[in-house]
């Protein structure tokens, strides 16, 4: 680090502000930079949808008589309000009702099929046996022609349908009204329910895309987020599939658990999973009579089915028992409910609000994260003048497998003749190491521009650690505690050695409380003062940060104590 100026340098910093940088690092390496981490959702939670395949027709005369035939007539008819939990707005719902008025409702055709369990496109059909029996229990239906189309791809409505007529769980969220898909629209109760009781996701910006064809990997995520499935040990996902780096990121887990659950049906190779590919209604209905194995209501086919030489992991059932009722399926499944993923966690407790006001954490951005933000001061430290700063920045590298890298470029300095004329150049280097401990070394103003005060750089070392107050679940709040400690040069030491233009060490810490669902308290501790403030996520699905709080509430600056802050900050990825 570089030493600090002498007493003609603090006679500066006493006009200007060299008590910027702790609110930047709060609002926008702290609160925009960890909320950004949010892109580590896992794949239940996630969010990150791959959509790399061309939409489908699925509204038009055969979308309808399809859906139709898997949903029945009743599901058709579209809700005259809104779901409970909804996010629209009451204006936004009374202009939705009224647009329902006017927009006739999408009917049903005048020619649907019967339902039977089996089709004459079907007959020797690697998948007949899974077709037959999920026909037989109405889960899937043929054309108004007889037919089944078993290679006719699957849109993410007709999935969604098709998940309603399988799976009877209880809801675990509330419904989210999707953009693009409107109340008369003829799968909004099944995508509806199936985001309700986790099985599907939307993309950003509550966009659904219920047209768009729906590849294989998603299918089996899906399967696996609304089951609950974990893989219960590490599976090499090489040594059973030729094609496993071609499985995105976001899917590893999913995939594990699939695997390990006999899931995944792979025709006409069983060893090439072809993640990427749009599923045909064989593959659907072939994950899906699996996913129905997995959970008591069907038996596995028998060894002499050729069929299972398809299903990846296939072993012969040992005995034949009688399957789980759907009571005993679900108390087994709350006895031995595995903890929340860390990926769903650490989202809500990033959102829950930051862990410090103006010092660094363990945490950080990582690759395809960056964030934006302001912070604002009523007085700088040492004077009655008020400023402000504003920063971006962006992560690269993966903390959870290697090391992340965070840039933060700031500029100070925002009022006045030398307005956006000084600023710096900030990274810091992190590590995650299990669930909620973190590490991260880094250099405040590493390089700067104009003549940002202070000048002089700041190298720190920072460890965090979250402590969860309650038991982890797959719903609901979580209390916990977040405490960072560190030690660092620069800003972090202490008074006398800033005024002595001593080169030296000093600790600084902070403690967050997660209070509430979207607010944490804080306080923390700069090295030289005591601040205290919160953390507010006012919109659970904005990655919206503010950090009101309250700067040198002992009055160490001279400048009479009690300075008030503000710092808005926004996450971003991609």
């Amino acid at each position: 680090m570089t030493p600090a100026k002498g007493r003609g340098r603090l006679n500066q910093i006493n006009r200007k502000l060299w008590y910027r940088v702790p609110i930047l690092m709060s609002f926008f390496v702290g609160s925009g930079g960890i909320y950004a981490v949010n892109s580590w959702a896992s794949p239940a939670a996630n969010s990150r949808i791959v959509a790399s395949n061309p939409q489908t027709r699925g509204s038009g005369a055969t979308g309808e008589a399809l859906m139709e035939t898997i949903m029945g007539a009743d599901a058709l008819r579209p809700p005259t309000n809104p779901p409970a939990g909804g996010t629209a707005t009451r204006s936004n719902s009374a202009r939705q009702r009224k647009s329902v008025q006017q927009r006739p409702v999408i009917k049903a055709p005048a020619r649907v099929a019967q339902a039977v369990s089996s089709f004459p496109d079907v007959q020797g059909n690697w998948a007949q046996a899974f077709i037959e029996e999920l026909a037989a229990r109405e889960v899937i239906v043929g054309f108004p022609d007889g037919t089944f189309r078993p290679n006719e791809p699957v849109t993410r409505a007709q999935f969604a349908a098709m998940i309603r007529k399988a799976f009877q769980t209880a809801a675990t969220r509330q419904a989210v009204d999707f953009v693009d898909v409107p109340p008369n629209f003829w799968a909004y109760t099944a995508i509806q329910e199936a985001y309700r009781t986790g099985f599907l996701e939307g993309y950003p910006n509550r966009v659904f895309l219920p047209n768009q064809s729906i590849p294989r990997v998603q299918v089996l995520v899906s399967l696996v987020s609304g089951l609950n499935l974990q893989p219960t040990e590490n599976v090499a996902l090489n040594t059973f599939y030729q094609d496993a780096a071609s499985i995105p990121d976001y899917a590893r887990i999913a995939i594990a658990a699939a695997t390990e659950n006999q899931l995944v049906v792979n025709f006409p190779n069983v060893a090439l999973l072809n993640p990427n590919q749009v599923a045909t209604r064989a593959d659907v209905a072939a994950f899906i009579y699996q996913a129905l194995v997995n959970a008591g209501q069907l038996q596995p086919l028998p060894a002499t089915n050729v069929a299972t030489r398809y299903i990846v992991g296939y072993e012969p059932p040992v005995a034949s028992t009688p399957p789980l009722t759907a009571e005993q399926v679900a108390a087994l499944r709350q006895q031995y409910r595995l903890p929340e993923p860390s990926i769903v966690e650490e989202l809500r407790r990033l959102i829950g609000g930051n862990s410090s006001i103006g010092t660094p954490t363990g945490f950080g951005a990582d690759r395809g994260q960056a964030y934006i933000g302001a912070g604002y001061q009523e007085r700088t430290r040492g004077t009655y003048k008020d400023d402000g700063v504003i920063a971006a920045g962006i992560g690269l590298g993966d903390a959870r497998k290697a090391v992340g890298v965070e840039g933060t470029v700031s500029i100070y300095d925002l009022f006045g003749d030398d307005s956006f004329e000084d600023g710096g150049i900030s990274f810091k280097v992190h590590r995650l190491f299990g669930e909620d401990l973190a590490v991260a070394v880094g250099v405040e103003n590493f390089d700067t521009f104009g003549n940002p005060d202070p000048g002089y750089s700041t190298v720190y070392g920072v460890v965090s650690k979250v402590f969860p107050l309650a038991s982890r679940t797959t719903s609901g709040f979580t209390p916990s505690v977040t405490a960072s400690v560190g030690l660092g040069g620069g800003r972090f030491r202490s008074l006398a050695d800033i005024r002595a233009g001593r080169d030296s060490v000093n600790p600084f810490g902070s403690v967050g409380v997660r209070v509430a669902q979207p607010i944490s308290l804080i306080a923390e501790w700069s090295g030289q003062d005591l601040n205290l403030g919160a953390s507010i996520a006012p919109f659970p699905n904005i990655p919206l940060i503010i950090t009101p709080g309250v700067a040198d509430v002992t009055g160490n600056a001279g400048s009479g104590g009690g300075r008030f802050i503000l710092g808005v900050g926004y996450g971003i990825t991609f």
